[in-house]
């Protein structure tokens, strides 16, 4: 069928018109919509890494915990067990889940006539830094990997081009027998005899062509399991080290310079990662974090190289707090955003609770003593729990639940307001 162009042009001429003044009244929103909304503030809340994480084992009984919860303990008790559970969250994020749980808690310490303990802030900051911490120590304690697929990985990953396992064929190999370490090794040991025979290594490889191997998942466990395997009846000593400080990791890492590439939350240097950013990428065990380490080892020399850096090396109690604080930098670094909490304390809290009156159920959460710390807040929040449910229970209202996030967001805005924390832009 022929077209008529007579016809056509008519069509054509409307399609061109209505596209133009579509462009200019798109044009014209864009111009009056202006620049977009700034991103709301956060901050930075200020949590003390612990000195001595495993300090919170002796709360755990005299606190009365161990009477409905374990640490990978018999099967049955009345809680979960605490030992099986990874909190790979900040503090606030376990604060939430404490909260979320407390009417059920209290349920059951009703049960079984429990007085609920009361906490101070420095006890509670223990016991939660015990909860991080326990899947670490552990690990470090002997936590059983595969020996067999440990056997496995040494071949796979070529371990056997440069080493040895028995030291009477070891001598036309380019490194030391492994044998003389058997039942000698813990995880804290691999990581500092990897990181500090590295670049050795590194140049050694290279000249025989050999790939650098990476080690996923548990394969750094496996591994350690198969160089412990065949160990019966040895009398060597064991080479374990006291459980790693954070705090004094925090100051290894400033002192070996780990500073210079690497930022925490913002603050540092650049080229590598932003640690602070990692979320719960560095909460693994021992093995695991060792297995990251030399991971990126090889990149981290040619940017020692390139930045004419001095190769840095760790005594085994200096690597013990270093991977340490690795492990904790994110227990610590705590962001929330003051406007989101502000509207969460109405939601949520304002039924008992008024800022700068003194006229409700609650204290005024802005000038009541002592709540000038992430961890003051978790405890007063345990302590009056009980109260609080009560009075909840009278009003007819619903025990109050945070999902994630939003018990930092509650605790920056009421630090902020307090004036106990710095407003930072949110990243």
């Amino acid at each position: 069928m022929a077209c008529d162009r007579t016809s056509i042009r008519p069509v054509v001429a409307s399609l061109a018109f209505g596209l133009t003044i579509g462009l200019i009244t798109c044009v014209l929103l864009a111009a009056d919509a202006g620049p977009r909304a700034a991103e709301p503030e956060s901050v930075l809340l200020s949590v003390e890494l612990p000195d001595r994480p495993t300090a919170g084992a002796r709360l755990f009984a005299q606190k009365s915990c161990v009477r409905c919860h374990s640490l990978l303990g018999r099967e049955g008790q009345v809680g979960p067990d605490l030992g099986r559970l990874l909190f790979s969250g900040t503090v606030l994020e376990l604060a939430g889940s404490l909260w979320n749980h407390a009417p059920i808690m209290r349920e059951k310490m009703q049960d079984l006539r429990i007085q609920q303990p009361q906490m101070t802030t420095a006890e509670m900051a223990d016991l939660v830094a015990l909860l991080t911490a326990y899947r670490y120590y552990l690990t470090e304690l002997g936590q059983p990997g595969n020996a067999e697929a440990g056997r496995k990985i040494f071949t796979v990953k070529g371990c056997g081009r440069c080493h040895d396992d028995d030291s009477r064929t070891a001598w036309h190999r380019p490194g030391p027998s492994l044998e003389r370490y058997q039942g000698r090794f813990s995880g804290i040991f691999l990581a500092q005899a990897m990181w500090n025979h590295g670049g050795e290594m590194a140049t050694v490889m290279r000249g025989s062509g050999v790939p650098w191997p990476r080690f996923e998942g548990r394969d750094m466990g496996d591994l350690l399991a198969y160089l412990h395997a065949g160990n019966a009846g040895r009398t060597q000593d064991h080479l374990y080290f006291e459980p790693g400080s954070p705090r004094r990791g925090r100051t290894l890492f400033g002192e070996k310079g780990c500073g210079t590439c690497h930022a925490v939350a913002g603050v540092g240097g650049r080229g590598g990662p932003d640690l602070g950013l990692l979320a719960g990428d560095l909460v693994r065990p021992v093995p695991e974090i060792a297995g990251l380490m030399w991971n990126h080892s090889l990149g981290m020399t040619a940017e020692f190289q390139r930045r004419r850096l001095p190769r840095v090396t760790f005594s085994g109690q200096e690597m013990a707090d270093i991977i340490a604080y690795l492990y904790f930098v994110n227990f610590a670094n705590v962001r929330g955003v003051p406007d989101r909490g502000a509207r969460l304390f109405d939601q949520k809290c304002s039924a008992c609770h008024a800022r700068g009156v003194e006229q409700r159920m609650g204290p005024d959460l802005m000038t009541a003593p002592g709540l000038d710390d992430p961890f003051a807040i978790i405890a007063a929040m345990w302590n009056h729990a009980p109260r609080m449910e009560h009075e909840l229970q009278a009003r007819g209202l619903p025990w109050p639940r945070f999902e994630r996030g939003q018990a930092a967001d509650l605790a920056a805005h009421l630090l902020s307001r307090r004036g106990a924390v710095a407003v930072r832009r949110q990243r």
